[in-house]
């Protein structure tokens, strides 16, 4: 199944926003292409398909793989798992983040195993060694990413995707988002929990809300209202 033109023109603005063009003759179009054919797959129907069917990614990321062991650095997989995220999830909304870091964890897994290893961990490791990195925290990371430039407010999220036992300060998002108006309007973070976010793939809410604006656009402490653009 091919990508669509509204599914490619939206991962094309985001790769060209980045300064990434989407060739579809280039690693970046075989990687969408192939990714966008494996949704919903597990990592092991997803490695079978590195092993016959999906032979030329499979060597692409071989060299990229190669490439990173000689430099052993993790720059290159990290770009190969922040274009998946835009690849699964090219609307960036917060509702698709979770099945999108899901398909990000099969995809990359399933290619590890493809080559004989356990996960795509492994194969992270032995270009730099143990680290204390994962296919989650490139999640995160690759979150941040699609956050960039996007506005989020006080409506962006609802009361059910957040973990209210690792926040402080409220129990609801009316009375939170009151919290997080007063933040943004003075500039003092210290009541906002770094917790409570981890299902959209935020470990520390506070630092993201801190270091990560761009433009206040609106922030009503007495309302809940705010709305920011991030960096």
């Amino acid at each position: 199944m091919n990508i669509n033109e509204l599914e490619k023109e939206r991962i094309k603005l985001l790769y060209e926003s980045k300064g990434i063009l989407l060739n579809e003759e280039g690693i970046v179009g075989l990687l969408a292409r192939v990714a966008r054919r494996l949704v919903g797959k597990n990592s092991d129907d997803i490695a079978t398909a590195f092993r016959t069917t999906e032979v030329a990614l499979a060597k692409s990321m071989d060299d990229i793989i190669i490439g990173a062991r000689k430099s052993k650095s993790l720059t290159e997989l990290r770009d190969i798992e922040i274009k998946l995220m835009h690849i699964f999830n090219p609307s960036g909304l917060e509702a698709t983040i979770k099945p999108a870091q899901e398909n990000l964890k099969n995809f990359l897994n399933g290619y590890a195993k493809s080559k004989g290893k356990a996960n795509w961990q492994i194969i992270r490791n032995e270009v730099v060694g143990e680290v204390k990195d994962d296919v989650a925290s490139a999640a995160q990371s690759a979150l941040k990413n699609l956050l960039s430039g996007r506005r989020v407010g006080n409506g962006s999220f609802r009361d059910e995707i957040i973990d209210w036992s690792k926040i402080s300060n409220a129990k609801n998002l009316e009375d939170y988002n009151k919290f997080i108006a007063r933040a943004i309007k003075t500039g003092d973070f210290q009541f906002i929990s770094r917790g409570g976010f981890e299902k959209l793939g935020v470990s520390d809410f506070r630092d993201m809300l801190k270091n990560n604006i761009k433009l206040v656009e609106e922030a009503d402490p007495l309302t809940g209202r705010w709305t920011v653009t991030f960096k």
